[in-house]
């Protein structure tokens, strides 16, 4: 059975910038069967009242200011994103390929298939080095700070 991935986790510091936290851990939870469940993160209501926002990088193209979206997007080899921020707290996972993920402080991780991301409003890029397309699932909810 193939391992459960890292959950990496952004967040914009005191002086506007985006940072990572440490790695979230959370435990499965056994359901009926064999299968198991984690709980990553829950709201009790949209958009998401308290997240940090820097406006310098926005990209407000992606994210709605009130709903949720669900994207896929598709980065071949050798494609950079741009430094970008979104209104929102993106919830994804790495579908397939490996990607670095830059933040605008300069603080850099690498995520791989299977691996998790929670972007809470960070300024961040996106950068495949690798030999393979990227694909990498998201789905932004609305917040606010």
């Amino acid at each position: 059975m193939p391992s459960f991935g890292r959950i990496a986790v952004t967040t914009v510091n005191d002086k506007g910038l985006g940072v990572f936290e440490p790695d979230l851990q959370v435990a499965p939870v056994p359901l009926e069967g064999k299968a198991t469940l984690r709980r990553v993160f829950t709201a009790d209501k949209v958009p998401l009242p308290g997240i940090k926002y820097n406006t310098q990088h926005e990209l407000s193209t992606i994210a709605n200011k009130e709903g949720a979206e669900f994207v896929v997007c598709e980065m071949p080899p050798g494609t950079i994103s741009p430094m970008h921020a979104t209104p929102s707290i993106d919830f994804g996972v790495i579908v397939s390929g490996e990607i670095h993920l830059i933040l605008d402080s300069g603080e850099e991780q690498v995520l791989k298939a299977g691996d998790v991301y929670v972007q809470k409003a960070a300024s961040h890029k996106w950068e495949n080095r690798g030999t393979e397309t990227v694909i990498l699932a998201t789905i932004l909810v609305a917040s606010r700070p």
